[in-house]
């Protein structure tokens, strides 16, 4: 297998998507390290297990997209959308809404950048 050169835009998806994936293992880390003194502990396991699901299914989208698998493009576009509707949410505090938004629009400008699209394409 010839290995592909990817663009400077999809590896800018890349990164998005990785510090996403991380931000949800650390979420479900704090989940799971909040059991022993959470006022419900259904609740806690739950929300660990929500956030270490989404961190792989991220992460796995990241890999396969760092592999020039096309079918990634598609949740990781939805990824980015639900990540501006918690930024739009969280507004009051514009330091973490920002954040959170210019994430995910370098994510989607990288994404769909014509480069991004011909690599994606040609695999």
């Amino acid at each position: 297998m010839i290995a592909q050169r990817r663009p400077w835009t999809l590896l800018l998806t890349l990164v998005a998507a990785g510090l996403e994936a991380v931000a949800m293992l650390a979420w479900a880390i704090l989940e799971f390290v909040r059991i022993p003194g959470a006022a419900s502990l259904t609740t806690a396991i739950a929300g660990g297990i929500f956030f270490l699901l989404c961190a792989a299914g991220i992460g796995w989208c990241t890999y396969t997209l760092w592999r020039l698998d096309s079918w990634s493009r598609a949740p990781l576009v939805l990824v980015q959308l639900i990540v501006l509707g918690l930024a739009w949410n969280l507004r009051a505090d514009l330091a973490l809404a920002g954040g959170l938004a210019l994430v995910a629009i370098v994510a989607l400008v990288g994404i769909f950048a014509p480069p991004s699209i011909a690599a994606l394409e040609e695999s």
